[in-house]
C-alpha cells in the first residue's frame, strides 16, 4: 500500500514532464529555432542542452522564454519562476547566434559601446540581456525577452531606441561636468541627436 501510495506522485510528475517536453517542441517549431539557437536557449535557462534531461522547473523557465518570444501555448499551465539567465557570464553572442533583425546587432554595438565609454560595469552579453530582459517586461505587457537574439523587430526597435536615449544622456551630461559645449539643433536649440553627442564625446575624450 504504502509502496503504491509512494509512488503516484512520481507518476503525475512524470506525466506533466512529458506535456511540458512536449510543449517545449511545439514552442520550437513555432518561433522556427534552428538547432543551435534552440539548443543555446536550452542551455541558458538550465545549463542542459537536451530537453530531455530538464526537471519540471526547467522546463517551465524554457517556456517561460519562449513566451517572451512570442509563443502563445495552448496548454494552459502555471509556469514557475522567473527566467534566469545560466549561471556563467557569456561575453559575446552564443556560437551560431543569427540576429533575426538587423537592431539587434545595433543594440550590441551601443551597449560595447556604452561600456568603452566608462558608463557600464559590465559589457558582456550575459549583462546585456539582462537589461533587454528588463525593458521587455515593461513594453511586452509584463513579458521579459530573456536573450536579445530573441527580440522581435518591434521590440527591438523600442529596446535600440531606449538604450540609445539612455546612452545620450548619460554623454551629456558628462560632457555638462567637462564643461565642454553639448551639440544643438540649430533650428530648434534643442540638443542633437544620438550620433552628434557621441562624437563630440568622443572627441573630448581624444582631446584629452
Amino acid at each position: 500500500m504504502n509502496t503504491l501510495a509512494n509512488n503516484q506522485p512520481n507518476a503525475a510528475q512524470s506525466g506533466d514532464r512529458t506535456r511540458l517536453i512536449r510543449l517545449v517542441q511545439v514552442g520550437r517549431r513555432t518561433l522556427g529555432l534552428d538547432e543551435e539557437t534552440y539548443r543555446a536557449l536550452l542551455e541558458q535557462q538550465s545549463g542542459k542542452r537536451s530537453a530531455a534531461e530538464l526537471t519540471i522547473q526547467e522546463l517551465d523557465k524554457v517556456l517561460l522564454a519562449m513566451k517572451g518570444a512570442g509563443f502563445k501555448p495552448t496548454v494552459k499551465r502555471p509556469v514557475k519562476g522567473a527566467v534566469k539567465a545560466g549561471g556563467y557570464k557569456r561575453l559575446s553572442p552564443a556560437r551560431g547566434a543569427h540576429a533575426k533583425t538587423a537592431e539587434i546587432n545595433v543594440i550590441r554595438a551601443v551597449w560595447i559601446t556604452m561600456h568603452r565609454h566608462g558608463l557600464l560595469r559590465d559589457g558582456s552579453e550575459t549583462a546585456l540581456n539582462h537589461y533587454v530582459e528588463r525593458q521587455t517586461v515593461r513594453l511586452n505587457n509584463g513579458i521579459g525577452v530573456a536573450e536579445v537574439a530573441w527580440l522581435t523587430d518591434g521590440l527591438a526597435y523600442q529596446v535600440l531606441e531606449s538604450l540609445k536615449n539612455w546612452h545620450k544622456r548619460e554623454l551629456v551630461a558628462r560632457l555638462v561636468a567637462a564643461k565642454k559645449t553639448v551639440p544643438t539643433n540649430g533650428k530648434s536649440g534643442r540638443v542633437a541627436g544620438y550620433q552628434a553627442v557621441v562624437a563630440a564625446f568622443e572627441e573630448m575624450n581624444d582631446g584629452r
